[in-house]
């Protein structure tokens, strides 16, 4: 029965979903296949280089920008931007280089890297000696935006993955299964992900002619809606459905509405950001086990205030998380969590970063009344009990000497 209301429930959230027109056609721009390998940040590049579509296939683009880096003898990094065409009417494949000192911070290292590669789409200025001072300006107008070009997927993506981990030794053996598939779409107004996950873990250990076998298992579908309210507003829905063997749920089913204010318009999301987020939460909670409050099963609503500060600006990076819940039927029941990381550049080649997090925790509804065994609580196989948590990081670095030393020398 508890498999029919799951399948139910994740059948429900597709059916809600709303349709949206199709895009528009564009010509007046070229395909470009952004392919850095997380050597640069993705997000930033499509923000703030407009004047093309980003296509998600090499096969349908213009033109393949790949980009690949390398550590310097100085401690930098060196970019490599090779552009190659595959449409032979724009001309023949290129190549840029941009090294990069140690002491760049992230917000200059990409804004730099943005310029090469806007230079490089503009293949008749980009072996000119007039390309080392360019610097490119796009103003958006209404008649084109960025990725509107023709898409017979209307923007959704799809994504199946699925692995399995076996290792052993004499005494020892363990088994993990894991599979997700996950849809979503995103345009400027709509953002839609919808995502179903499984994990599933076995450990068996032998002593003295005897076997043990503990398993984990978790099951989840978590769907997300937002639509854009204008530059500073947005508004949308989640909701979850879930079976954990550590959290001791046999069945979670969650739906939230939300409301979300940005202080900066959400276009400098990359530079700077605030923003605050109240949430409303129905959930119905069925125990595999009876908790600690002599349940088994409860309808709970709960309410969640969250912030959100961002900034990578060219002194560094700083970054908070703030989330205080409670459940309205008892404010007792509540949590608080934070998290903050501060990479700060105090002058030329010496920064210091701090990084910290801490959780006051009294909302553990699920845990079980009869406790955990060693055996659990060495292998992380059930949730524990706890009031509190915290991490802390702290590091500095330095560096000195020249700043000319572009070589980069593989042997070896």
């Amino acid at each position: 029965m508890k498999t029919i209301y799951f399948t139910f429930f994740v059948s429900l959230l597709f059916i809600l979903t709303p349709a949206t027109t199709p895009a528009q056609d564009s010509t007046n721009t070229i395909n470009v296949f952004l392919d850095c390998r997380r050597t640069c940040d993705e997000g930033h590049v499509r923000n703030e280089i407009q004047f093309v579509n980003y296509v998600r296939s090499e096969e349908d683009s213009d033109v393949h920008l790949l980009i690949t880096s390398q550590r310097t003898g100085n401690g930098g990094e060196e970019f490599i931007l090779d552009f190659i065409v595959r449409n032979e009417a724009l001309g023949s494949d290129r190549s840029l280089t941009y090294f990069s000192a140690e002491s760049d911070t992230r917000d200059e290292r990409r804004s730099e890297l943005n310029n090469y590669i806007s230079r490089g789409l503009f293949p008749y200025l980009a072996d000119k000696p007039i390309s080392n001072q360019l610097t490119i300006y796009h103003e958006i107008t209404d008649d084109f935006q960025s990725g509107q070009g023709l898409d017979k997927w209307d923007y959704w993506v799809f994504d199946i993955n699925a692995d399995t981990d076996l290792e052993g030794e004499e005494s020892e053996k363990e088994l993990s299964l894991r599979g997700r598939i996950s849809a979503e779409r995103i345009t400027p107004e709509w953002k839609f992900e919808l995502e179903v996950e499984q994990d599933y873990d076995r450990q068996t250990f032998r002593d003295d002619g005897s076997e043990r076998t503990f398993t984990r298992e978790d099951r989840e579908a978590e769907l997300l809606l937002v639509k854009s309210l204008g530059d500073h507003w947005s508004a949308g829905i989640s909701a979850e459905a879930r079976r954990s063997t550590r959290n001791n749920y046999l069945l979670l089913l969650e739906g939230s509405p939300a409301i979300e204010y940005s202080v900066f318009p959400y276009e400098e999301f990359t530079s700077r950001q605030i923003t605050f987020t109240y949430r409303l939460t129905a959930g119905y909670y069925d125990y595999e086990e009876m908790t600690v409050y002599g349940e088994l099963e409860e309808s709970l609503m709960q309410q969640q205030l969250s912030s959100r500060i961002e900034f990578t600006q060219p002194w560094g990076e700083f970054e908070t998380r703030i989330n205080a819940s409670a459940f309205l039927n008892d404010f007792d029941r509540k949590r608080l969590d934070t998290r903050m990381q501060l990479d700060f550049r105090i002058y030329r080649g010496f920064s210091v970063y701090i990084s910290g997090e801490y959780a006051l925790i009294n909302d553990q509804l699920s845990l079980p009344a009869g406790g955990i065994t060693d055996e659990e609580q060495l292998l992380n196989l059930r949730e524990q009990s706890t009031s509190y948590s915290y991490e802390m990081r702290f590091g500095l670095q330095f560096s000195f000497g020249s700043i000319f030393n572009n070589v980069v020398n593989p042997r070896l």
